[in-house]
């Protein structure tokens, strides 16, 4: 399952893709959200308040934005039944993220995380309802969750911190991020036990944002000397960057089981078929 071989060395090429671009709302600014495989897209947008709402957007291009118990959210991942994961905080007075479950109806079952946590936001789903993300405990520190049936199992690692799971595949294989030493981002990769530090080679900063069945990853990186990010496309082996309106892009927040993508970049976000590296 993480049989994944990066030299520090390798060249990171290019890819493009046949784009749909759209705006949640006018002058939005997205979040990271998702893509189902039948490219249905999840996320947040920054209204005027400024406030930040969940959408879905469905492939006709109809979007629709929602709360969740009355109050702001983050949407993240979208599967497949269309099933949306993300957090939100309970009162305007309340210092600490919630999570929740959405379904395609609407309706809406909170995730108040493992025992002992004090903040809890779930990142990912997948198409058999595993939800995984990250939960903060009483003692401040940042750990994995999976959560299935009713059922969390809690992980970390050791000289990792702030560990973010942000996607789950069929598989069980999870993809995050966490922070070094020296507080630099570094993506990663886990199943049963086993750890893989993924980096774009000659990023100073990488994070995995997303993964699909085939285990291709997406996310964001750091080039080295950069402070702006690029979006990039890890598949059978090479990563690449991902160019949107001939520039590269920000961030690639999701990719399901037919490739496609979804991401920010030059003002827009946009949903990406049919790419080709180069």
């Amino acid at each position: 399952m993480l049989a994944i071989v990066i030299a520090a060395n390798a060249q990171v090429g290019k890819v493009t893709c046949t784009y749909t671009s759209f705006k949640v709302l006018q002058g939005s600014q997205r979040g990271v959200g998702g893509i189902n495989d039948s490219d249905w897209v999840s996320g947040s947008a920054q209204t005027g308040q400024p406030m930040m709402v969940g959408f879905v957007r469905k492939p006709t291009g109809t979007i629709t934005t929602f709360l969740v118990n009355g109050q702001p959210n983050l949407a993240n991942k979208i599967n497949n039944y269309g099933t949306i994961v993300g957090s939100y905080f309970p009162s305007a007075a309340s210092g600490n993220e919630v999570g929740y479950k959405r379904y395609s109806n609407g309706s809406v079952v909170t995730l108040k995380g493992p025992n002992g946590a004090r903040s809890t936001v779930p990142y990912g789903i997948n198409n058999a309802g595993k939800i995984v993300g990250a939960y903060v405990t009483t003692t401040s520190v940042q750990k994995g969750f999976t959560y299935l049936n009713g059922a969390y199992t809690t992980f970390s690692h050791s000289g990792w911190s702030f560990l973010e799971p942000q996607a789950i595949n069929k598989q069980g294989v999870i993809v995050g991020d966490y922070l070094d030493s020296s507080s630099k981002r570094h993506g990663f990769a886990y199943s049963n036990g086993q750890w893989v530090t993924v980096n774009v080679p000659g990023a100073s900063n990488t994070v995995v944002l997303g993964i699909n069945d085939w285990g291709s990853m997406v996310g964001w990186y750091l080039p080295a000397g950069s402070s702006t990010s690029r979006g990039f496309l890890y598949k059978n082996g090479a990563f690449s960057t991902v160019e949107y309106a001939g520039k590269p892009s920000f961030s690639v927040d999701g990719i399901n089981n037919l490739g496609h993508i979804h991401g920010d970049g030059s003002g827009m976000s946009f949903i990406g078929k049919a790419c080709h590296s180069y």
